[in-house]
């Protein structure tokens, strides 16, 4: 099992619970790369992306809560206006979507189920910069099918997964609430839960 974290703040903390974790870098070009770099040596699954995520305003997540990727879903990558953001037209060869629905994650759902985690599972939107802006999220989150949490790396890692025909899932637990953007983050609290979940991933899957 390959265990990937954006950043050593998600890292060192899942490290003291005995994990095996590799950093990949922060944001979609960190990302995209520093996965890339560990799955051309490794070659081998199942791959698992764990990290902290904000959650949509109407997601119904609350801070520590757990939540697995069905398809991520480049938000930031388009056309910008001044009052809002569209997608290249229709003929541009702009991949923007990546399924994450395989028999790997429907296991890990039951797994976490069993051991009383109550894990929610839909769309994550990666995007460049964090959302700091309500109605912002709410677009965002309206416009990839009701999406449930915002991140900054899992549409890199997906698709590096891809090119090696490995199955990824995606993991994240609650670390801020994108209803209530100028509070502080609950990183720690986050970090405590995603090790617990890992830990029971580590042992089933």
């Amino acid at each position: 099992m390959t265990i990937l974290v954006p950043t050593e703040i998600e890292a060192s903390p899942l490290r003291k619970r005995g994990l095996n974790v590799q950093v990949i870098g922060m944001g979609p070009v960190e990302a995209a790369l520093g996965s890339y770099s560990v799955l051309a040596r490794q070659k081998e699954g199942p791959v698992i992306l764990a990290g902290i995520g904000g959650a949509y305003p109407k997601s119904g997540l609350q801070i520590g809560d757990i939540a697995l990727a069905s398809v991520e879903f480049f938000g930031d990558l388009g056309i910008c206006y001044a009052a809002g953001h569209q997608p290249f037209p229709e003929g541009l060869p702009a991949k923007k979507e990546c399924s994450l629905r395989h028999p790997l994650m429907e296991k890990a759902l039951a797994i976490l189920e069993e051991k009383g985690f109550s894990p929610e599972c839909g769309p994550f939107v990666t995007v460049c910069c964090a959302t700091r802006d309500v109605s912002r999220s709410e677009v965002l989150a309206l416009k990839h099918q009701n999406a449930l949490i915002e991140n900054m790396e899992g549409f890199s890692v997906a698709l590096a997964a891809k090119i090696f025909s490995l199955p990824l899932l995606e993991i994240r637990a609650v670390s801020n609430l994108l209803a209530e953007p100028e509070s502080p983050w609950a990183i720690e609290e986050a970090l405590e839960k995603l090790g617990e979940a890992l830990l029971c991933l580590k042992e089933k899957l």
